[in-house]
């Protein structure tokens, strides 16, 4: 199972990039490999905790409109039920504690972490915040047609009254 969540800091990748570092090493005890910059990458052992049966997290960073993108890049051995939600929430609230800032989801695609490490060119990176959960507008109803001769209800797409006859 692979899941990818999306954030943004409005600070320079350095900083955020250190304290993801130390989250890792501190905070979760995991020794994890580094390339300065660009990716920090460690295990995730068995947790109750997180129902998390072992995995890895790669955590990707870019530059992004005047701050820091991060991808939470989580491959997961438990198919069902893991909660990398709660791990990746537990990491933040480490992360925006250091960095004194919070981190805002946003829309972003694995492809743009990618290219950015190997560089090659993306298309333009603009911050885009996450659009928020639209409520499902229920379908209405079609509106009734009477016959404007008698006043009889008419079928939806009826043609002639059913009642008179006449043309609607």
């Amino acid at each position: 199972m692979r899941r990818d969540l999306f954030y943004f800091y409005p600070l320079p990748v350095q900083p955020v990039f250190d304290a993801f570092v130390q989250a890792a090493n501190r905070k979760f005890g995991k020794q994890c490999k580094v390339d300065p910059y660009k990716t920090v990458n460690f295990g995730l052992n068995y947790s109750f905790k997180y129902n998390m049966n072992g995995g890895a997290l790669t955590i990707h960073f870019m530059p992004y409109n005047n701050g820091t993108a991060v991808d939470m890049h989580y491959t997961i051995v438990q198919a069902f039920g893991a909660r990398y939600q709660k791990h990746a929430d537990d990491v933040l609230i480490f992360v925006n504690a250091v960095v004194g800032a919070q981190a805002q989801p946003v829309a972003l695609e694995l492809n743009q972490f990618l290219a950015y490490e190997t560089g090659m060119p993306a298309s333009p990176m603009t911050y885009r915040p996450q659009p928020e959960a639209q409520p499902v507008q229920q379908p209405s109803a079609p509106q009734k047609r009477f016959c404007t001769n008698c006043g009889t209800p008419t079928a939806p797409g009826a043609q002639f009254c059913t009642k008179c006859g006449k043309k609607l």
